[in-house]
């Protein structure tokens, strides 16, 4: 890690002395994903869903966990922030691969939002990895 950790009456800190994220509260943020990812690949499926909604939800939880500072975190809790993150990545690449294969007409402006998210999450996390990844 790129930052110096100290404790401090056993919390552990940054150089600047601010707290830092352990892993159990990173665990607990990212609890929510997988239900909010799972909403998302009904983009594969007939049934009525409200997926602009899962979307969104999808969005706003990214675009907090994004405003994560790494340099607050645990090394261990940064080690579980990457790899959710890179799974993340993964998983939104293989919802939208079968949303081609299946190409559903009505669920044409969904994939694009997808594709178009998938773009941006990919490189801001592809600089976070260049940063923070062993």
């Amino acid at each position: 890690m790129t930052v110096k950790q100290t404790r401090v009456e056993n919390q552990a800190v940054n150089a600047e002395g601010s707290p830092l994220m352990d892993l159990q509260a990173i665990e607990a943020r990212f609890d929510g994903l997988a239900d909010i990812t799972d909403r998302v690949a009904m983009v594969n499926t007939p049934y009525d869903v409200d997926l602009d909604a899962a979307i969104d939800e999808m969005h706003a939880f990214i675009d907090e966990a994004t405003g994560w500072n790494p340099n607050h975190m645990t090394e261990d809790a940064l080690k579980f922030y990457l790899s959710h993150m890179s799974f993340h990545r993964e998983i939104v690449a293989e919802i939208i691969a079968e949303a081609r294969r299946v190409l559903l007409d009505e669920r044409r402006d969904q994939v694009k939002r997808l594709v178009q998210y998938h773009k941006q999450f990919t490189r801001w996390l592809a600089a976070l990895e260049k940063r923070y990844a062993a």
